[in-house]
């Protein structure tokens, strides 16, 4: 199988990160297979743990968007305009990240065998509080501009 150069990209075609939710179907198959090629190059290229990254890395959100972030910064990072401190801010932000990862797999305790669904969340926001939180705001808000107004006018 020949594996695609992360780098070989006309970076004036490059978009901007990889925004998992809003990605439509059609580029969909082709973003897994890149991020998947990608992830697994990482991994080897540092040996990282499976407490950090596990086989089921894929199916759990905070992993992929992680990770997904982590390459779109390398692949900046490195490009050829890129500034020259762009190889010390990556390496910044794989710790960052790595440090992220884990703790995200510390929640679930993935293993090379095992894969545990994220947990949910088991809190609701009360409408009611939200509703008067939102009414404060806007109202201090619409006050301020007023003020504003008026200091300036």
């Amino acid at each position: 199988m020949m594996r695609r150069d992360p780098f070989a990209v006309d970076f004036d075609d490059v978009r901007g990160p990889t925004h998992w939710p809003s990605l439509l179907p059609d580029d969909a198959r082709q973003a897994w297979a890149d991020l998947r090629d990608w992830v697994e190059r990482l991994v080897d290229r540092f040996a990282l743990e499976t407490r950090v990254v596990p086989p089921c890395w894929y199916r759990h959100n905070t992993l992929v968007e992680a990770l997904s972030a982590l390459r779109d910064h390398e692949r900046m990072s490195f490009a050829p305009n890129a500034s020259p401190t762009g190889a010390v801010d990556w390496f910044r932000a794989l710790r960052e990240i790595e440090h992220r990862l884990a703790e995200a797999c510390a929640r679930t305790q993935c293993s090379v065998n095992e894969h545990r669904p994220d947990p949910l969340r088991t809190w609701l926001t009360g409408q009611d509080q939200w509703r008067t939180f939102v009414e404060t705001d806007v109202h201090d808000r619409e006050q301020q501009v007023t003020v504003d107004r008026f200091e300036t006018g």
